[in-house]
């Protein structure tokens, strides 16, 4: 698995923890819940992740809602919404990274911790907000 794998892997159970429990962020990047080894460049990257969600969490969710097609955020479970908030993140604030990459690696954390059905529905909503959203303003990137 790779760092950046590890480090989006870590970074959705944090924000898994900061919606559903209410855990304070800063306390959820301690990380001191996990219980395997972590490297700095893991830990680093899931904390980059984390605190871009939390101090963006307002915008991406309003983008959510709008690539969502007559979902309510409340219908969107948990994992699904941690997942799409991190990789929307991802796609807005690491242009150096291939949008192809990035969606791929949002399904696969769908695949791995929700449903096949699920991965087709982020796989759906990421590829609609990247077009309409970081390409329309980007022509450059088509």
């Amino acid at each position: 698995m790779s760092s950046r794998h590890r480090g989006r892997s870590l970074a959705l159970m944090c924000l898994y923890q900061i919606d559903l429990v209410g855990t304070d962020p800063e306390r959820a990047m301690k990380f001191d819940w996990y219980d395997k080894k972590i490297t700095r460049e893991e830990k680093d990257y899931a904390v980059f992740l984390v605190k871009g969600v939390v101090e963006n969490r307002k915008a991406i969710d309003t983008l959510i809602k709008k690539y969502s097609e007559n979902w309510e955020l409340s219908r969107i479970s948990v994992v699904n919404r941690c997942i799409l908030r991190l990789s929307i993140l991802s796609l807005q604030k690491e242009p150096f990274l291939a949008a192809p990459v990035v969606i791929n690696e949002a399904v696969e954390l769908t695949k791995e911790f929700e449903t096949d059905e699920s991965a087709q529905f982020i796989n759906g909503l990421l590829d609609a907000f990247y077009k309409k959203e970081i390409v329309a303003k980007n022509p450059e990137l088509k």
